[in-house]
């Protein structure tokens, strides 16, 4: 899955900013595959996750449901899990418990190249695969600002708006939401659970300064 390595921002930004998510396979580990996804889910969200979401209900954990709610959905065979963790030490921690709980499910990490190493040898495993982002190429004057892009590349199906991140930057400034409600309202729309609202509050902090709200 590639829809998670294309969040733009700064090192030190980028360095609390981590997808994991479980990935049974058909043909291999796809039956059966439901009570296995739900353990590893309630392993991963005791580690204190900052979103969630399972690919049967397409509901992240500030859309309307509990991640309660989202684990005991876990019924189906093939359902995956997905989480955003803002410390690499929770991944770490994360990636223990399922080495220990072997349950023969693939997982994904994504986030620094060499960060993810760091945290893979400490763990004592060695990644199956490296996947990259290349960049954006084409008609990249069609895109919005790199400002925005920080905030709408965290979804990887692209349904956070620009205009969203606009509008959100709008009310910061007024002060009609605080940092952490806009970060909120821009994770809700998420469908694949990838968003994450403290990475969020954090770049509202840092640029509703940089804007005046007449330009608008």
């Amino acid at each position: 899955m590639t829809h998670s390595l294309h969040r733009e921002g700064t090192l030190d930004s980028l360095k609390r900013d981590y997808v994991l998510f479980t990935f049974p396979a058909k043909g291999y580990n796809y039956k059966g595959s439901a009570p296995k996804v739900r353990h590893l889910a309630e392993l991963g969200y005791r580690s204190g996750p900052v979103n969630m979401l399972d690919s049967k209900e397409r509901r992240n954990m500030y859309s309307g449901i509990t991640p309660e709610e989202i684990i005991d959905g876990i019924t189906v065979d093939g359902t995956r899990i997905y989480f955003v963790f803002d410390d690499p030490e929770k991944v770490k921690e994360v990636l223990k418990k399922y080495k220990e709980a072997d349950e023969g499910i693939s997982i994904v990490v994504s986030g620094l190249t060499d960060q993810i190493r760091e945290i893979t040898e400490a763990v004592g495993i060695t990644p199956h695969t490296i996947n990259l982002s290349l960049g954006i190429h084409g008609r990249t004057d069609r895109l919005p600002p790199a400002d925005f892009r920080e905030f709408t590349t965290m979804c990887g199906h692209g349904v956070v708006s620009p205009h969203r991140v606009k509008d959100i930057l709008r009310r910061v400034k007024t002060g009609k939401v605080t940092e952490w409600e806009g970060s909120l309202i821009l994770a809700e729309p998420c469908v694949c659970g990838f968003y994450n609202p403290r990475r969020s509050v954090e770049l509202l902090r840092e640029k509703a300064p940089l804007y005046t709200v007449d330009r608008w």
